[in-house]
């Protein structure tokens, strides 16, 4: 139970004490391993993050100190049938947040119809005029979102936010993994799990889809930067 009072999902371990099917390969792999080898692997990764400078900040905090990121060597695992599911939600909530900006930065009809105040808009600082009547190139103004999502019941996910602003925090997911198989190559090898690498490559054939019709299809090819306001930036390692 949490402080709350709200009972907490076990997403490898069902009420009865038996383990979820999903978990099944993994909780045997587990269970067969040395303890005192599984942490030292464990202690072996918060090395490498730190030496690698796998860190964060959290803006507000007043000590401003660097903060290791996590690892956690039981995996969140969702089934091929759960992610599909997930896709579908995720994608049509993206498009639906891509729709209500170009309402907003048009004819703003949810202004219109009372749903959104007035002064939420008005008032909103990252509400830009100068934007007003202007369509991106592709139509597109979330070309990154990050939905932050908490299991929540056997077949639930809640959302607990969109980061559209700034998302970051995919490449901790990326050195995560490859950590993974770095410590752990045969759980690899024992239970299928989709590639994460190949997400650079798709980030960056989404971008330049997203350039001005003048490098579709021409023989101009489209540049992609990353900016970043430098070293002492939280989310420095991302974007490096």
């Amino acid at each position: 139970m949490s402080a709350a009072g709200v009972s907490n999902f076990d997403e490898m371990i069902n009420e009865d004490g038996s383990v979820r099917p999903a978990y099944a390969d993994f909780r045997g792999w587990y269970d067969s391993q040395d303890r005192h080898w599984l942490k030292r692997q464990d202690a072996e990764a918060e090395r490498f993050f730190r030496r690698i400078g796998i860190t964060f900040n959290v803006y507000g905090d007043e000590a401003g100190e660097e903060r290791l990121i996590p690892f956690d060597m039981i995996p969140r695992i969702i089934t091929a049938r759960e992610w599909r599911k997930l896709t579908r939600g995720i994608e049509q909530r993206v498009r639906a947040l891509n729709a209500f900006l170009q309402d907003l930065y048009h004819r703003q009809e949810i202004v219109r119809s009372g749903r959104l105040p007035v002064a939420a808009l008005r008032d909103n600082e990252a509400f830009l005029a100068q934007m007003i009547g202007f369509t991106p190139p592709g139509g597109v103004y979330t070309h990154i979102v990050g939905i932050d999502l908490v299991r929540t019941g056997p077949d639930e996910f809640m959302v607990l936010e969109d980061n559209a602003r700034t998302p970051s925090g995919v490449s901790y997911m990326l050195e995560n993994r490859e950590t993974m198989m770095s410590m752990f190559p045969e759980l690899f090898t024992k239970i299928p799990v989709r590639p994460v690498s190949d997400y650079p490559r798709r980030l960056a054939r989404s971008l330049r889809a997203c350039a001005p019709p003048a490098f579709q299809g021409g023989s101009k090819r489209p540049v992609v930067a990353v900016l970043t306001p430098g070293i002492y930036n939280s989310a420095y390692f991302e974007h490096s």
